[in-house]
């Protein structure tokens, strides 16, 4: 009799089997759900954040009416493509895309080298008064630009800099407390190795800087590199205080006072948004991973 019932009965590991395979199936049905719910959330959040955006897409191809037209006509009829071509042959914004340019490629130039070697000194010489020096440095990250504007403005107005470019590039040559702080952290995860090995082959400390540190430090030059770019690009406090005449004006400057006294140029002033975020959004898209890893270069012991 017993053994009837132990045939009819099933075994604890087939019901431990059976409700393992319950559990598994509930699980990847709850990862389903909330793969769903992720995703659906990330849908909503990146449309939120593409909204104005697409507000501006929109605004720049349409007319003056269409523009202030309620409710909002997202998809403009017809579609000014005009608007585009008003930018460049009525409100000179050719040249100052040209301004704004060389100015950032200079300072890039300027910025990288000088903060590079100014980080190679901090890193690879040991010195009397170094970690003060280089705290002191940190420091003036602290300090607001608007503060130092009128001492600066009034010195550059004694040399005769104003409406040149000179109170903008100069600067640049004695680089940037951030962009020192992110070479030096770099450098100093380089083996020193690198540094005594030079020497014995006689190379001096500029020759190893030159030839041995920075073809290793790609990284963090595209880093500098980028973040000066746009941090010059987008610039209009030393412009505006600076500059005043339409020749020298930049991009920025270009949008700030892009206006007309006879008719209302928002359309106009959103297509050369648009045209002004063409050059950072390609520079992002190109050096999105070195950008990502500009954080983890200040990690860098």
């Amino acid at each position: 009799m017993s053994t009837i019932q132990r045939a009819g009965r099933p075994s604890s590991s087939t019901t431990t089997q059976t409700f393992n395979q319950r559990r598994q199936r509930r699980g990847r049905q709850l990862l389903r759900l909330s793969y769903i719910w992720t995703y659906a959330i990330l849908i909503i959040l990146s449309f939120l954040i593409l909204m104005p955006f697409l507000w501006l897409v929109s605004s720049s191809l349409k007319n003056e009416f269409q523009y202030f037209a309620i409710p909002i006509q997202w998809i403009p009829n017809p579609m000014q493509w005009s608007n585009y071509v008003e930018v460049f042959t009525q409100y000179n914004f050719a040249h100052y895309i040209f301004n704004s340019i060389w100015l950032a490629i200079f300072a890039v130039i300027a910025t990288t080298f000088s903060s590079a070697i100014v980080a190679y000194g901090f890193a690879r010489f040991r010195f009397r008064g170094r970690t003060p020096l280089f705290v002191l440095l940190l420091a003036t990250m602290m300090i607001p630009s608007q503060m130092y504007t009128i001492p600066l403005y009034i010195i550059f107005r004694n040399l005769g800099w104003i409406d040149t470019y000179l109170p903008i590039i100069v600067p640049q040559l004695f680089g940037s407390a951030f962009n020192i702080f992110l070479f030096r952290q770099f450098f100093i995860g380089l083996p020193r190795e690198i540094d005594e090995a030079a020497r014995i082959d006689g190379c001096g400390s500029f020759r190893i800087f030159w030839n041995m540190i920075l073809p290793q430090s790609r990284p963090v030059l595209i880093v500098v590199a980028i973040f000066t770019f746009l941090s010059s690009w987008r610039d209009a406090w030393g412009p505006l205080i600076y500059l005043s005449s339409d020749a020298n004006r930049t991009v920025p400057l270009g949008l700030l006072f892009f206006s007309n006294p006879f008719k209302s140029v928002d359309p106009q002033l959103m297509a050369a948004t648009l045209v002004a975020l063409v050059v950072p959004v390609i520079l992002y898209a190109i050096g999105q991973r070195y950008i990502d890893s500009g954080v983890s270069i200040a990690d860098v012991k």
